[in-house]
């Protein structure tokens, strides 16, 4: 893997949504900034880390299925009137 810099995590983290879901942990973006904001050298360790040991945590990949009923469908005892989203981990996605 190529060396990951201070500034493609950040914007990594800058760039995402406050209000994206969050995932399973339900640790959101917001609460990503504000952690990057006071501890940015310790979240930059840990992902250089990861990516430097091919390494990405399981409780990371972990997700949440939601099912959203999709508009205007004559029933919804029907499956396929419903679209599922999956809700990821925020911190894997800093590290995808």
């Amino acid at each position: 893997f190529e060396h990951v810099t201070w500034t493609e995590v950040d914007e990594a983290i800058r760039g995402a949504s406050s209000t994206t879901a969050p995932g399973f942990s339900q640790i959101s973006y917001q609460v990503i900034k504000w952690a990057w904001d006071v501890g940015n050298d310790d979240i930059l360790l840990l992902i250089r880390q990861c990516l430097a040991a091919g390494y990405h945590p399981k409780r990371w990949r972990r997700a949440v299925a939601i099912a959203l009923r999709k508009p205007n469908k004559p029933d919804y005892s029907n499956p396929r009137a419903y679209r599922l989203i999956a809700l990821l981990e925020c911190l894997g996605k800093v590290l995808e």
